[in-house]
């Protein structure tokens, strides 16, 4: 679940980088340089949400007004006890927290839901916020996307409907010679939660940095599904996990997200990036961590915007 981000976003920045980060979850106080718990994924089948009509008791939308020099302050915050707060976010943003999905997945709608910029406050009531804490990962991960989903709705009078599009899609999967990985222990995972009641150890936490060169992942024990997550928030693509790797995994991984678009190298890595642009995203998997991308076409499920208003502030 999402717990906090905050940067500052220039108007030429990649954008990239902060979906990534804002659907995977974030652990307090991230810079560029901090580390982010990876989540479960989103809504799983088979959980039942403790809470059938959950939503927030106070709110407060406002239009963020940006800095002099054009820069934007994004901020998430959405902590266990469900208070979320978020500055500079755009509404397509919003969706993808709401419904657990990227921006790629979102289609539709007026122009101004991927660049108008909006400060959220939302509180759910005190009996909620008690709750929240004691339940499961997956359970309070649903409350708190039913709880977005009735905010959008009430405030931006959001509707919308899901479709299936033939898109890109990437298969994870072993390259020649096999994983150049580092297997970690449960424990060292998430110690601080192994024996949490109710609250089963995560999969492992991921530090991101970043600047002109490129971007920097380290995972101290990060699963191939979650990996696949977080390549799929960098490629606008959806990514699935073929590497037949069940178990939790150290490693780290320098690309440029700039050519991770460009298209797939040819095997053998290196290929696909200069020495001044920085390797592609798709040869550093290669050539880093021993695993391989490869790109097909296939049925995505997307949500399709039908209607929205821009909210008064308040």
């Amino acid at each position: 679940m999402i717990e906090q981000i905050a940067h500052r976003i220039t108007p030429r920045r990649n954008l990239a980088l902060f979906s990534a980060a804002l659907i995977l979850g974030i652990a307090p106080a991230i810079s560029s340089a901090q580390f982010m718990p990876m989540t479960s994924t989103p809504d799983p089948k088979g959980v039942t949400s403790p809470v059938p009509s959950a939503t927030f008791d106070v709110t407060s939308v406002k239009l963020q007004k940006p800095s002099a020099d054009g820069s934007t302050m994004t901020m998430v915050k959405f902590p266990p006890n469900g208070r979320f707060t978020g500055a500079g976010n755009t509404l397509k943003n919003l969706i993808c927290i709401a419904y657990g999905i990227s921006d790629f997945q979102v289609t539709g709608g007026p122009d101004w839901i991927d660049s108008t910029r909006f400060d959220v406050e939302a509180t759910p009531d005190s009996a909620l916020q008690e709750q929240l804490p004691k339940m499961t990962s997956d359970q309070a991960t649903l409350v708190k996307h039913q709880m977005m989903q009735a905010l959008l709705a009430d405030r931006f009078k959001l509707t919308l409907h899901h479709d299936t599009k033939e898109l890109p899609v990437y298969s994870l999967v072993l390259a020649k010679g096999g994983p150049k990985l580092t297997e970690s222990k449960p424990d060292d995972a998430n110690p601080d939660t192994a024996n949490a009641p109710g609250h089963p150890p995560r999969k492992g936490m991921m530090r991101m940095s970043f600047d002109s060169k490129g971007v920097e992942l380290t995972s101290t024990g990060m699963s191939m599904d979650g990996l696949a997550r977080q390549l799929a928030f960098q490629l606008h693509s959806t990514v699935q996990d073929h590497t037949g790797l069940t178990g939790s995994y150290e490693f780290t991984l320098h690309f440029t997200p700039d050519d991770a678009r460009s298209g797939i190298p040819e095997a053998g890595g290196g290929g696909g990036a200069s020495d001044n642009a920085g390797i592609s995203v798709f040869a550093a998997v290669q050539d880093q961590l021993g695993l391989k991308l490869e790109s097909k076409k296939g049925p995505v499920d997307v949500v399709v915007v039908d209607h929205v208003d821009k909210p008064s502030d308040n």
